[in-house]
């Protein structure tokens, strides 16, 4: 569990939701809560911190594409939350079958911290 970087105490965003396979095709942010739930925002400025709100600490956090019912993009790409570990990311791959979305083949990118090209994992 890691916290926010930024710990003032937003309040969850209403249209934060925990993602399912009929989730809307767009451009999410997504953070995976204490209890396993993965919980995902339209992207926008500064969306992290208000995707679980209150400061909550986050399993894992990063950015994700829907487009045509399917995962396009995963990746671990969070200002507020900076997870930078690819077994974390492999992880919430792996939830989101669980959950039963599809992921195209090469939609999981794990972004290194030192600013190295990204690593396809899946």
């Amino acid at each position: 569990m890691k916290h926010p970087l930024d710990l003032f105490p937003y309040p969850q965003d209403p249209a934060s939701k925990p993602i399912d396979p009929q989730t809307a095709d767009g451009l999410y942010v997504y953070v995976r809560d204490g209890t396993g739930i993965l919980w995902v925002l339209p992207d926008g400025a500064h969306r992290h911190p208000k995707v679980l709100g209150q400061a909550r600490p986050a399993m894992y956090a990063g950015d994700l594409t829907v487009a045509d019912g399917k995962i396009r993009d995963v990746t671990n790409l969070s200002g507020t939350f900076q997870f930078d570990d690819e077994e974390g990311l492999r992880e919430m791959a792996g939830e989101l079958q669980r959950q039963g979305l599809q992921l195209d083949a090469g939609a999981v990118r794990f972004f290194p911290a030192d600013g190295s090209p990204p690593v396809v994992l899946q």
